[in-house]
């Protein structure tokens, strides 16, 4: 996939930023309301202690900000998602036309356009606001206890390991997965019943072997956040400095860095699959199941190599 390929994410995010631009401000300042609500809440209660509703009103009033910036961006996604979506897929379509492309290529290529206008309008702006909570909640861990900040540190580090080293698996396994949805439409008009089957079982196949993966990936790496998180409750809860307010309080904030670490696998298993569509896009891999009856024959087998 070359830097230039207009198809790819990098390409329609060169091609569109100012449209994304907006999103990802608004995106940023939704993140940075969110944090605060725990601070927040912390004045409120402090202040109806002391007969005061300034703390309340403070909260209020960033709970109002983040309704007015979360409805707008909202509201402008549709909008500036659907228009990209439209212009885009109107030159793919020309594109594969150009290149002689069969009908069911081309109509499997423009559906899997749309999941980079999916990632950008869902995913990009999920991505920024995770990326924000994490490291405000590493900050405050921190803080907390250095010892818990470590743990975490290296629980985070291990889950970027063992799923760097399962990227070109991955890779080889959206391939397959894309390489056989493209034939589905001349499949299917070929009405030959013994195809139509093999083709569902082989998409079948691929998709089992993706989720076995991804079962594996996420048990390893819930094995080393439960661990960070049970080390937490032990050192805090022995160290004979805190109160046990903030003992629950380092729990919570330990609980809200797993779930940030948890999602971060999912966005990096979409942007290999984002990566192999847009080479597919680019280079125009796989004319169509009758052009290919003896790599078709061998799919079943490769399903065991990857």
């Amino acid at each position: 996939m070359s830097d230039g390929n207009p198809f790819s994410l990098g390409g329609l995010i060169r091609r569109f930023w100012r449209k994304a631009a907006l999103t990802w401000v608004l995106v940023v300042l939704d993140a940075a309301a969110l944090v605060s609500i725990p601070v927040a809440i912390g004045w409120a209660v402090d202040g109806l202690m002391n007969d005061s509703w300034e703390g309340v009103l403070k909260l209020g009033g960033i709970c109002f900000a983040l309704l007015l910036v979360g409805s707008s961006r909202r509201f402008y996604d549709t909008r500036a998602y659907g228009e990209i979506y439209c212009v885009v897929a109107d030159e793919v379509v020309e594109a594969e036309r150009r290149k002689g492309r069969s009908l069911s290529t081309v109509s499997a290529r423009v559906s899997l356009f749309k999941e980079f206008v999916d990632f950008l309008e869902e995913s990009v702006p999920a991505l920024l606001n995770e990326f924000i909570g994490l490291f405000g909640t590493l900050a405050i861990i921190a803080l907390i206890d250095l010892r818990v900040f470590f743990v975490c540190l290296g629980a985070a580090v291990f889950t970027v390991v063992i799923y760097g080293l399962s990227g070109g698996r991955i890779f080889r396994l959206n391939r397959g997965v894309n390489d056989e949805t493209e034939k589905q439409v001349a499949i299917l008009e070929s009405g030959d019943r013994r195809e139509v089957a093999r083709h569902f079982q082989l998409l079948t196949r691929w998709r089992i072997r993706m989720s076995d993966l991804d079962t594996l990936n996420y048990s390893l790496i819930w094995l080393a956040l439960s661990g960070a998180l049970i080390y937490t409750v032990v050192a805090v809860a022995t160290s004979g400095a805190a109160t046990m307010g903030q003992v629950v309080s380092a729990v919570m904030y330990v609980f809200g860095f797993i779930e940030a670490v948890l999602s971060f696998p999912f966005y990096y298993a979409q942007l290999i699959r984002l990566r192999e569509i847009a080479g597919r896009l680019e280079s125009g891999e796989m004319e169509g199941w009758r052009d290919g009856g003896t790599e078709r024959r061998r799919e079943g087998e490769r399903l065991g190599r990857c």
